[in-house]
């Protein structure tokens, strides 16, 4: 049973026109962790603009000031100062989806470091990082950019101690750095960071470095064919369109929940603790009408339902909002300049 967490001040926290294109890998971590605890995931995702199952959704993503309103809120509820470090070191490789295979498919230690520089984006990393040849080790440089020191602190732990642990679950439980640099101050549990990093960590530096051995340590899974595949199909999706911004994504996700009886638009702006006015007008900043945004789903919902499934028209109108067969197929026919049937005998044929 859920115990509600503490209300806070119902502040707007209305997404920004910054593109919606972090994957929430430590989102879904915060989901599950709040639900561990006996607390409801859904409060911590409160004002965001989306509930915690759509982070589920495969190629759901968030912009920054999505990703810090929830870290902020969950450091707050849930009371827990090391948040950050204790999920990074329990993160799940796989929750990575194919960037972790690349990571397997990679000959050592260091080809998988600098697959991971490559590849932070993707990894759904907040931080800057870039790597450095040192005399003694080879260093990994890791900025956040948030301006707050609690969010900041949240990125760099959780981002450090994800990257060890990937690396003992691919490389090996003994592939340790040598030694970790903060510039944040030692807190009262610093104590913790020596035993998650298994090495000395100096606090308040200049910078915030992982130090690695030079020398690379061989990956027994490594496949040159499968790590090429990976990188080819990550390069496909660079080369995808723009992603579309938080705004524009949180209405559209709220609109797709039940295009049978879509969310109206001042549900949806309650849920932005803002009114119908203010998001009206954000939407109409940036282009966008609701009208059009569920125009839009309901396009792409009908088409995917009539070339890859089997349902009649009747129910695929259904499906989307519409009254009735006949208006999808003329709907249908605007769109393709074919009617539903003729739409089904292209697939057949291409097929």
């Amino acid at each position: 049973m859920f115990h509600p967490l503490r209300r806070v001040a119902r502040l707007s926290a209305l997404p920004d026109t910054a593109a919606a294109d972090v994957p929430p890998v430590a989102l879904r971590q915060l989901m599950t962790e709040a639900s561990r605890g006996g607390q409801d995931p859904a409060l911590l995702c409160e004002g965001a603009g989306f509930r915690p199952d759509d982070l589920l959704t495969p190629d759901y993503r968030v912009s920054r000031a999505q990703y810090a309103h929830v870290i902020r809120r969950a450091l707050r509820e849930l009371g827990r100062p090391a948040l950050g470090l204790e999920l990074g070191a329990g993160v799940n490789p796989v929750s990575l989806g194919l960037v972790a295979l690349g990571f397997m498919s990679c000959r050592h230690s260091r080809e998988l470091l600098d697959f991971a520089i490559e590849h932070q984006h993707e990894c759904g990393g907040l931080l800057s990082v870039h790597g450095e040849e040192l005399a003694q080790t080879w260093s990994l440089e890791g900025r956040s950019h948030f301006g707050d020191r609690r969010i900041d602190g949240f990125v760099v732990d959780h981002c450090f101690a994800a990257l060890v642990q990937i690396c003992r679950q691919v490389v090996s439980d003994l592939f340790n750095p040598r030694m970790v640099e903060l510039a944040s101050e030692r807190p009262p549990y610093g104590a913790l960071y020596e035993s998650v990093f298994r090495c000395p960590v100096r606090f308040g530096q200049p910078l915030n470095r992982l130090h690695f051995p030079r020398e690379p340590h061989a990956i027994r899974s490594a496949d040159a064919v499968t790590l090429a595949l990976v990188r080819r199909d990550l390069a496909g999706r660079a080369s995808r369109p723009a992603a579309p911004s938080a705004l524009h994504a949180v209405v559209a996700q709220a609109i797709r929940r039940d295009l049978a009886y879509p969310t109206p638009l001042r549900d949806i702006a309650a849920s932005l603790h803002t009114s119908e006015r203010t998001l009206r007008r954000r939407l109409e900043a940036q282009g966008l009408t609701y009208a059009g945004l569920l125009e839009e789903e309901r396009r792409a919902r009908a088409l995917t339902l009539l070339t890859q499934s089997s349902r009649n028209v009747q129910q695929i109108a259904a499906a989307c909002g519409y009254t009735n067969a006949r208006t999808l197929q003329r709907a249908v026919q605007r769109w393709t300049g074919h009617s539903p049937t003729g739409l089904r005998r292209i697939g057949r044929t291409q097929a």
